[in-house]
């Protein structure tokens, strides 16, 4: 039993190595990750039950440690490998911001946000700190909610602004479990915002939102954009 084990893992690594494309099913990717730590056992089984019980590959590695161990043959070693691949993945989507300086359009501000919020499992609120040149003073993560709920208060995002000195502000956040599509909540919130930033002469310049598989500007969206500007189709940002 042992060696046909031996012989099963050899060959799949065998069969990534030539081709990863080769792996066809996401469970045969989650067995290969798997058999790193868990040394003596069959986990093909493992594999299949961790996806039918999150549904994707993508909310295996969103769960936390404790629903993950919740798995039969999940342990603390297998649960710490999945999340560790979780957050190097962050990490490195992150890391494709580094030369970021400016948000010049609404493409470079979806691209931007997408990079920090597309694998956050949680619904997270940001806001970018703009000059008058669009440079990007600061990028704040203002709160965390759960998969579908975040309550944020526009008091923290007004003295955030205030104390970078931006004069234009891009919020954006994300929907870990649906689409890029702003809600009604999204929409009304959005507009009390513009309005209190106006208040202060502020310009709210776009408010982004990431879904499971894209990101949306709502200042280049027809259904959204008079909120921003009077010109529909403007997506490079200017005043």
């Amino acid at each position: 039993m042992e060696d046909h084990k031996s012989g099963h893992r050899n060959r799949l690594k065998a069969k990534y190595l030539e081709n990863s494309a080769n792996l066809v099913y996401d469970y045969e990717v989650l067995e290969l990750l798997l058999t790193y730590a868990i040394p003596r056992k069959d986990v093909k089984p493992v594999a299949k039950e961790l996806i039918e019980r999150f549904g994707t590959l993508e909310k295996v590695f969103q769960a936390n440690e404790k629903q993950l161990c919740s798995v039969s043959g999940i342990g603390k070693n297998a649960a710490l490998l999945i999340t560790l691949v979780r957050d190097i993945h962050i990490r490195c989507n992150k890391s494709k911001n580094s030369n970021i300086k400016y948000l010049s359009s609404a493409d470079c501000a979806a691209e931007y946000f997408k990079n920090l919020l597309s694998s956050q499992p949680k619904e997270n609120f940001m806001i970018a700190c703009l000059d008058n040149s669009n440079r990007i003073i600061a990028c704040h993560n203002v709160a965390q909610g759960d998969i579908n709920h975040i309550d944020i208060n526009p008091r923290d995002i007004i003295e955030t602004v205030l104390l970078d000195n931006a004069s234009r502000v891009i919020m954006a956040h994300n929907h870990p479990a649906g689409k890029a599509e702003p809600s009604a909540n999204d929409v009304d919130f959005t507009l009390n915002v513009r309005n209190i930033l106006s208040s202060v002469n502020i310009k709210l310049t776009d408010h982004i939102i990431v879904g499971e598989n894209e990101a949306l500007s709502m200042r280049a969206s027809l259904r959204f954009s008079h909120y921003f500007t009077k010109d529909s189709s403007l997506k490079t940002y200017g005043d």
